[in-house]
């Protein structure tokens, strides 16, 4: 059986040729292990994938991660197919990152569970059956039934029709096995829109798991996240007391961007400086409108309550744009993008997520690199709260090796 890397070998080499790792199931931490050891498990993709991994997405991004991705430092200039290409890996990592059971037929079964909670909404909301059925969310189409087919073979078949596609919601309908999970997270994917975030402060680095990304959800009224309730209001809201029909437009196209986004970003680790990250399509609205609607605070929706996080990149289009279709693209469309810098708390609460969704492994560069990161989710999961993750043995570990240091920091920031 093939060894196959569920996180990219390109990925942990900017991370390092040896990495530390830490085992939330056994409690057990290593040094110093080198990364072709590391995240990768035998069989864990079929040969046929395996190849087609190697061949549909990983060398050819390898090229741009190579070339352009980790060589700028101010702006990254990208052409309409290397924007392709970036999605189709982000979809992909994404997919990887659902390869277990309960994920997959919970994926097979979302548009049921939609119209299940679309049901209930509409009979608190004292909506008749007859209009709630009329209106309930459907699949976009019906899904292929194969005989015998286990939750693994589905995973493998959703990867297969998005390597066969170039990742875009529209190509993978024409597959014939196409998969629910295939288009719901191509849609969500492709109607994100991409930003470059850095971590700025020498002494902190992102963290790099086994999942391979993670994503903050929006915060509720108690500060508990929630699935996108006030954004997906407030735009309800907006197109219930818009009177002008541009406008009403505007608000429906975002409205359909945003439906299956569930979080505010999803972050995706390509360094241990650099992350990709897929935002919400609202803060684009709400950065373009602002000065027409009061929009919601940053800090009601996100804890990264830095604007500048979530401004749009620059297109350069070819065709011109009337702003009523959408955007008409050309293969000569260039997006730029400025790379944002973290500070040393945006960047241990980045870490706070990853160290928050994880299966077995979180790896990084060196302990010194993640010590405030390791203390901010300690603190934050602190009584009453529960961790979802238990890291007791590298609590330890930090307390013994820099307890002095920690205490000399503590006692600096009291004066």
């Amino acid at each position: 059986m093939v060894n196959s890397h569920y996180v990219p070998m390109q990925t942990l080499r900017r991370f390092g040729n040896k990495l530390c790792v830490f085992n939330v199931r056994t409690g057990k931490y290593f040094e110093n292990i080198n990364i072709d050891k590391l995240f990768s498990e035998k069989g864990f993709y079929t040969s046929e994938i395996e190849d087609k991994l190697n061949k549909r997405i990983e060398s050819q991004f390898g090229n741009l991660f190579a070339n352009k991705l980790m060589k700028c430092e101010k702006t990254v200039e990208l052409s309409r197919d290397e924007l392709y290409l970036i999605k189709k890996f982000l979809l992909i990592s994404v997919i990887r990152s659902l390869g277990n059971e309960e994920f997959m037929q919970k994926e097979k079964h979302f548009y049921e569970g939609l119209q299940s909670h679309w049901l209930e909404f509409a009979k608190e909301k004292g909506v008749s059956k007859e209009e709630a059925l009329k209106n309930m969310p459907q699949a976009p189409f019906v899904e292929k039934v194969i005989d015998g087919e286990s939750s693994y073979d589905y995973w493998m078949r959703t990867l297969n029709v998005i390597l066969d596609s170039d990742g875009t919601p529209q190509d993978i309908l024409k597959h014939p096995d196409k998969t629910y999970p295939a288009h719901r997270w191509a849609e969500v994917v492709n109607n994100g829109y991409v930003a470059f975030w850095d971590s700025n402060y020498e002494r902190d680095e992102f963290i790099v798991t086994d999942i391979g990304m993670t994503s903050e959800n929006e915060k509720g009224w108690n500060g508990v996240t929630v699935h996108n309730k006030k954004k997906t209001d407030f735009l309800n809201d907006l197109l219930m007391n818009e009177k002008d029909d541009i406008m009403k437009i505007n608000i429906y196209r975002n409205m359909h961007m945003h439906r299956n986004f569930s979080e505010n970003f999803m972050m995706f680790p390509i360094s241990a400086k650099r992350m990709i990250v897929e935002i919400d399509p609202f803060y684009k609205f709400r950065i373009a409108f602002k000065d027409r609607y009061k929009m919601p605070a940053l800090d009601e929706l996100t804890e990264m309550v830095n604007e500048e996080l979530f401004y749009p990149n620059e297109n350069k289009y070819v065709l011109p744009q009337d702003g009523l279709e959408g955007p008409k693209y050309h293969p000569d469309d260039k997006y730029i993008y400025k790379i944002k810098k973290l500070t040393s708390k945006e960047t241990r609460y980045c870490n706070e997520l990853f160290l928050d969704r994880i299966n077995t492994y979180v790896g990084f560069s060196s302990l010194n690199k993640v010590v405030g990161s390791l203390i901010k989710y300690k603190n934050s999961n602190s009584y009453p709260f529960i961790p979802r993750v238990d890291y007791t043995e590298l609590y330890e570990l930090v307390n013994e090796r820099y307890q002095a240091n920690i205490n000399l920091a503590t006692i600096q920031k009291l004066r």
